[in-house]
């Protein structure tokens, strides 16, 4: 399995290192979840190498390198793992500028996941900015899918 899957495991690790960077402007993290955006495509590119196993997983290994509330990115992947299996259909069949709009959604019910779980662990509301990230990382996703190795095919 690992053999099959090195640019898999390598996309997460990576992943998992830009995670670490975080760009604030204006007191504001704009940094988007890169792990989610990895394991995302993945499913996208190959949905029988990606499992919701793999998302659970990938999850409880952020919130151990994190060190935030454990099982919160275990719950948010997974749930993203549920959106992207619901919509692939709408996404793979429509053009690059509609998938934006799913893989927009994707990502702003993750950060609704974890604001939801935040909120009730009686931490700050952060305010509307934290939704900056879902837009960053759809254009994020927009921008690699310009490139011959990040197209979906059809």
């Amino acid at each position: 399995m690992i053999r099959k899957n090195k640019s898999l495991i390598f996309s997460l690790i990576v992943a998992a290192m830009m995670n670490l960077i975080h760009i604030n402007i204006f007191n504001t993290d704009l940094t988007p979840d890169f792990i989610l955006l990895a394991l995302i495509f993945w499913f996208f590119k190959s949905p029988n190498a990606v499992s919701i196993s793999l998302f659970w997983f990938v999850g409880l290994v952020t919130d151990i390198f994190i060190g935030d509330l454990l099982g919160q990115y275990a719950l948010t992947y997974a749930s993203c793992y549920f959106i992207a299996q619901y919509s692939i259909n709408k996404i793979m069949l429509n053009n690059k500028y509609q998938q934006l709009f799913y893989i927009f959604f994707i990502f702003l019910s993750a950060q609704i996941i974890m604001l939801m779980i935040n909120v009730m662990h009686d931490l700050q509301y952060p305010g509307l900015s934290y939704f900056i990230q879902s837009i960053i990382a759809a254009l994020i996703w927009y921008l690699l899918t310009q490139s011959k190795f990040f197209k979906l095919e059809r």
